[in-house]
């Protein structure tokens, strides 16, 4: 763990006034700006046969950005500062600015929730048991999702995740593969209430820094909100005013 992952897990952990520090578990699966491309195929609640392709770009300290590819649907682009995060629909070309509450809808018609790509970008997890055969994390900031028990670490094989609505859901990790020193699984079955899949990663590999994301740079330009990140969640600055709130406002003024 870096410097400064140590020094922001402590902070963090005094901001939620959590007991003991050392009860802050962090856990991303990674630690590097990379992109990683990933291939879903399942069968749905319908009993209908879905897929998409998933290409995610990853900044430990920044915007992470989801361009989600559907056959028979128009792509979906998803970017998450880890207290923002919109959807452009390319089709249309609409900015949808999200809640916390959007992150329950699905991926198209897949089992996968929008929640999933939030998790995969910013996911923090609390320890509640430290037994020798499981890990029972809390997740910190996640709408869906409450809990995960592993098998083991660092390489679970099985992993058990709980949610809103009794929901719970298997993943099965068939294969590890290190990809330029990152370890991902590679072959990922996903077994639900109602539904099966299987994930793929088909690739993973650094992001060029002197190419940089279009994205990411735009961000950057903004000089009106540049607060303190940690792991993109905001730990100081002026949170904006979300635009419902503002018409409410203007509502009661009237």
């Amino acid at each position: 763990m870096s410097k400064f992952t140590r020094l922001s897990a402590l902070a963090f952990a005094a901001g939620l006034g959590l007991a003991q520090a050392q009860d802050l578990c962090p856990q991303f699966m990674l630690d590097s700006a990379m992109t990683v491309n990933v291939e879903g195929r399942f069968i749905n609640a319908q009993n209908s046969r879905v897929s998409l392709d998933i290409e995610w770009r990853h900044h430990p300290e920044s915007l992470d950005t989801f361009f989600v590819n559907f056959p028979k649907q128009a792509p979906v682009m998803f970017v998450t500062a880890g207290d923002s995060r919109y959807e452009i629909f390319s089709a249309r070309k609409v900015k949808r600015q999200l809640g916390l509450h959007h992150l329950r809808e699905t991926l198209g018609n897949t089992p996968l929730k929008l929640d999933d790509l939030e998790l995969l970008a910013n996911g923090l997890f609390l320890c509640q048991d430290t037994a020798k055969t499981t890990k029972i994390f809390s997740t910190a900031f996640s709408n869906m999702w409450y809990s995960m028990v592993v098998d083991t670490l660092p390489r679970p094989q099985k992993v058990v995740m709980r949610g809103a609505r009794r929901e719970a859901r298997t993943f099965t990790i068939g294969a590890w593969k290190n990809f330029s020193g990152i370890e991902l699984p590679t072959l990922v079955a996903l077994t639900g209430p109602n539904y099966t899949g299987n994930l793929w990663i088909r690739s993973a590999y650094p992001i060029e820094t002197q190419k940089g994301d279009p994205i990411v740079e735009n961000a950057q330009k903004n000089p009106f909100r540049r607060p303190t990140l940690f792991r993109k969640t905001l730990v100081d600055g002026k949170r904006e005013i979300p635009l419902i709130l503002k018409l409410n406002q203007e509502l009661l003024r009237e």
